[in-house]
């Protein structure tokens, strides 16, 4: 009868770890991605559009995120990761429906969507997290998250190289009619049907991101789940002050923020305007998928060197590299040449992984049990700060780069020449912050970490 707990304690990680894997993955799985740009675009949108949609959406978040993270904590994980997926349904299901050539009407459906869409990602940003967290066994905890994310690292690029090659696909129209009439059906497929296949695909993923939420189970070390009144609010909202002042003074927290919102503002940069790259590249539409798969592929043949490389070196020098991938990937990005210019996204894909699997595995070591999910909130809201701001000067931007290369310039000229600034940015402001961290505390982010784990 002793070992019943224990058994019982091993089949709930189980479970939630699994949860937790097809959650992200569904939640992860967008057939729009290959082609995000040129919908917006093609719905009628302007860049200057696209950029604000974009940039409301990260408020959304940053407004969301860490009360999400708090009322996680104070009235249960599972019930934000229901509240997110059904949020994931509407966002879904309002672009499916939506007319197209709908004028002024179109922007605002937009907005609702991204606006659904942040809060989806702000219920699911860090309460599947730490609801996974704190179901594994405290006894060897570290390097059973570690085997989840190197799991996961290895999974998630089966479905987006699906989404990738299929979005990208379906999204073409003269493809999908060449398709269609192979097997023996006589139909000309227009641009106005195809562009909607990739979001009804996407509304199925929502489903089964839904049904995934549901199956997770509370963990035993939990915070016990309160009533949802006005003192638990008041105490929810007393916790986000808390652990706000907790990470002004844990200065291993505040610096793998920091670093990660700069590095993460850059690289999600890139991943909103890729198609428009590609564009400037000359490439197809039909090859963004295949693009975009090769990236998931790339994903899934380095996430074991990716997991060997974190336990090599030291936290200081892995973030050095990341910021190494960024910087070489924008000079790609801004010295294009038709086709070969795709060596840039390379880097790119592989600093996005290498910097989120680091950031989870070394921020779970220095946050405690009982506010993980508000402190992993407040990583989501400063990246979705940093990432609306980042939307907001590229729309600012764009826009001043258009007055100045003069009336009838296209898309794709304004873009390659906006392009040509963020190396050097990144670049300065990763030189900023390294000076800020030594004048400020004096020791790398290493020992920041051991000083952190001793306490």
């Amino acid at each position: 009868m002793r070992d019943q707990p224990s058994l019982e304690s091993r089949r709930l990680a189980e479970r939630n770890a699994l949860c937790f894997m097809l959650f992200r993955i569904f939640f992860n799985c967008r057939f729009y991605y290959p082609v995000f740009t040129i919908l917006f675009l093609d719905f009628g949108l302007t860049l200057k559009e696209f950029a604000a949609l974009n940039a409301l959406w990260a408020v959304t978040i940053v407004l969301l995120e860490v009360p999400s993270g708090a009322m996680a904590d104070q009235f249960g994980r599972r019930r934000l990761v229901i509240v997110s997926a059904v949020l994931m349904v509407l966002e879904m299901a309002c672009l499916l429906f939506m007319p197209r050539g709908g004028g002024a009407f179109t922007f605002w459906v937009f907005a609702l969507n991204r606006v659904l869409s942040g809060a989806a990602e702000a219920c699911a940003s860090g309460a599947d997290e730490a609801l996974t967290y704190d179901s594994l066994p405290v006894e060897g905890r570290e390097m059973a998250w570690q085997k989840i994310q190197a799991r996961l690292l290895r999974w998630s690029p089966a479905g987006f190289i699906v989404a990738s090659v299929v979005g990208a696909v379906t999204y073409d129209a003269p493809r999908m009619t060449a398709i269609v009439r192979a097997l023996g059906m006589d139909v000309t497929l227009s641009s106005a049907v195809t562009m909607r296949i990739p979001l009804a695909l996407c509304l199925m993923t929502a489903a089964a991101a839904l049904v995934t939420a549901c199956r997770f189970r509370p963990a035993p070390t939990e915070p016990k789940k309160q009533a949802l009144d006005a003192t638990s609010l008041a105490a929810a909202f007393r916790e986000v002050l808390a652990t706000g002042r907790w990470i002004m003074h844990s200065p291993a927290v505040l610096v793998l923020l920091m670093t990660g919102l700069l590095c993460d503002s850059f690289l999600r940069l890139f991943y909103s305007v890729a198609s428009q790259f590609y564009r400037v590249l000359q490439i197809p539409a039909e090859w963004y998928g295949w693009i975009g798969a090769a990236g998931a592929l790339l994903g899934l043949a380095t996430a074991g060197l990716l997991e060997r490389t974190a336990r090599a070196f030291q936290a200081s020098g892995l973030y050095h590299l990341v910021a190494a991938l960024v910087v070489t990937g924008l000079w790609g990005l801004a010295h294009p040449v038709a086709w070969w210019g795709l060596w840039a996204v390379v880097p790119l894909w592989l600093g996005m992984r290498a910097l989120h699997y680091s950031l989870t595995l070394h921020l779970n070591q220095v946050i405690s049990s009982e506010r993980r999910a508000t402190a992993l909130s407040f990583r989501g809201m400063s990246m979705n700060l940093a990432y609306g701001a980042m939307m907001q000067l590229f729309g600012l931007q764009t826009a001043w780069m258009a007055g100045r290369l003069g009336a009838g310039v296209d898309a794709q000229t304004v873009f390659a020449a906006v392009a040509t600034w963020w190396p050097w940015a990144f670049a300065a402001s990763y030189a900023t912050l390294l000076a800020w961290v030594a004048l400020r505390y004096g020791k790398p982010l290493t020992l920041l970490l051991q000083d952190a784990r001793k306490s």
